[in-house]
């Protein structure tokens, strides 16, 4: 196996890369939706913004991977951003330089591979890339479509639209120190990371007496997906779900995986007809369509339980918990897949 040697411009790709602040940051709908389609698009089961750090290629958004970094020196990435053009590899086994890769050996068995370099401040931080689990080959016209959906993903590394507070928190943050704070399988925040997130919200929105809105959320019957289909297809039902909660809020919401199978969302300036609206777009979507693991599918739904108020300087953060988790088990009581709103007096 042929490891990736250092580009020329390493240090300073590097410093582009962490200038950024983008490793270990909680995914965002806005890069799922890129890789979402380039996953149709190609007809392939995985697609990958991977940005190359110093040790690990770390992929910003997936689609059909659980894990949320590998080593760099096994990447197929680690050799994409040495050139300007896009790296392709239509039979894996017939190359000498990957035949033998853990990667194509072992999961997730890689077959064919097209990654175009990722470029902020002038260096490759990353590619734009596309796995298949069985040989093939790219026309000119796919390649064109590669570059312009990388082209796409480079504008949106130019874009801060996470909530200032979640902003603030990971540019004052190392490397490690943010990595500590995101859930490796959903790449959400922690419960740990969305306790510093909401110190800082909530130290915010009292200046501005804003409504506010927390909902707990929780996967229904997810032990029985466990025990039925294998503990490989629950992780995959979590990431989905997480993945279908960040496309139904908006960009400046905050959402953590706070428990084994529960969410936790927090959104400012969010009245409760506005927090309604909301959650049911998330009922809605975790629900539409099944969730394939390969071997089989299944149906997904939540149970969601809203706490609304006003952010006060007298307001604990925790008594809004703590009532939407009462909310919650509302819902689940009245037969779940549904809303309840209480809201704080």
């Amino acid at each position: 196996m042929k490891k990736p040697p250092l580009p020329p411009d390493e240090k300073a790709r590097l410093a582009s890369l962490d200038s950024l602040g983008i490793v270990y940051s909680p995914a965002e709908e806005r890069f799922d939706q890129i890789t979402r389609l380039a996953r149709k698009l190609f007809n392939v089961p995985i697609s990958a913004i991977s940005l190359v750090a110093e040790k690990c290629q770390w992929f910003k958004s997936s689609q059909g991977l659980l894990v949320p970094e590998t080593p760099r020196g096994l990447s197929f990435c680690g050799h994409a951003i040495l050139q300007e053009d896009t790296l392709v590899v239509p039979n894996t086994l017939r190359d000498p330089d990957f035949a033998d890769n853990p990667l194509v050996t072992g999961e997730p068995f890689i077959r064919f591979y097209a990654g175009h370099p990722l470029k902020y401040n002038g260096s490759n931080i990353g590619t734009f890339c596309i796995i298949d689990r069985v040989p093939r080959d790219l026309s000119a016209p796919d390649l064109e479509m590669l570059h312009s959906l990388t082209a796409w993903a480079e504008d949106e590394l130019k874009i801060t639209a996470f909530s200032e507070a979640q902003t603030q928190l990971l540019r004052e943050l190392e490397e490690a120190r943010r990595e500590s704070l995101i859930d490796p399988l959903t790449k959400v925040w922690n419960r740990k990371g969305m306790d510093e997130v909401l110190y800082r919200e909530m130290s915010r929105v009292r200046r501005d007496k804003a409504n506010i809105v927390v909902m707990m959320l929780d996967v229904d019957h997810y032990k029985q997906i466990n025990d039925h289909f294998g503990h490989l297809a629950g992780d995959i039902a979590l990431k989905e779900v997480a993945q279908r909660i960040r496309s139904s809020l908006r960009p400046q919401d905050v959402i953590a995986r706070y428990g084994g199978d529960e969410f936790l969302v927090f959104a400012a300036a969010c009245p409760p007809d506005t927090a309604n609206l909301l959650a049911n777009r998330i009922l809605s979507r975790v629900s539409d369509g099944p969730v394939e693991t390969g071997k089989a599918g299944f149906d997904l739904s939540v149970t969601i339980g809203i706490a609304a108020a006003v952010a006060t300087k007298e307001l604990d953060i925790s008594k809004i918990i703590e009532l939407a988790d009462k909310a919650l088990y509302d819902a689940k009581t009245a037969g779940r897949n549904r809303v309840q709103l209480r809201e704080f007096q």
